[in-house]
């Protein structure tokens, strides 16, 4: 019995710890696209194209994005069509990075300036992270919760009423 119990327990740690690294590896992902868009605005203020700038972002950027952008400015070196790219990028990262995708993609094929809609990409997506934190930091209270219960309280118990109780059994034992 003893045994089931712990293996509940195992399974039960192992999913939670599963669930905290999907979280972190979202965050991670957000942040990671976020400095990915600053920099490609900067790499396309300082004169650059389009397809220049993509081929040039992976040397400005952190693991596992640099892995990404990388092999996107492999297949641009190697002669396949920045749409192909731009498209094959979109399904790699995601949905985070649809309004990217589609922001490079019509800058190509329209000539459209993507610089302003970078800045307004990058602030909106700032402004998404700093609200995803903020409800990160409104949960904290209730996960702090069980290790106050857990850890805190019963050593309250054990150093400070357990012997002030003991001490009073004493003192009535000897006044009888």
């Amino acid at each position: 019995m003893t045994f089931v119990w712990l293996v509940g327990i195992a399974l039960a740690m192992y999913r939670i710890r599963q669930s905290h690294l999907k979280r972190v590896n979202t965050a991670l992902r957000s942040t990671q696209l976020t400095d990915a868009v600053d920099m490609l605005s900067v790499l396309l203020l300082s004169g650059m194209t389009t397809p220049q700038a993509l081929q040039q972002l992976h040397l400005y950027l952190d693991e596992p994005s640099r892995s990404v952008f990388h092999h996107c400015s492999q297949l641009l070196s190697y002669g396949s069509r920045f749409h192909d790219v731009v498209r094959q990028l979109s399904s790699t990262i995601g949905s985070q990075a649809f309004s990217l995708c589609e922001a490079l993609l019509a800058s190509e094929r329209d000539g459209i300036a993507v610089g302003p809609f970078l800045e307004r990409l990058s602030v909106v997506t700032r402004q998404q992270r700093r609200q995803e934190m903020e409800a990160i930091a409104r949960q904290l209270p209730v996960r702090m919760a069980i290790p106050l219960v857990v850890c805190v309280l019963p050593s309250f118990v054990l150093l400070g009423v357990l012997p002030l109780f003991a001490g009073s059994l004493n003192g009535l034992g000897a006044h009888m």
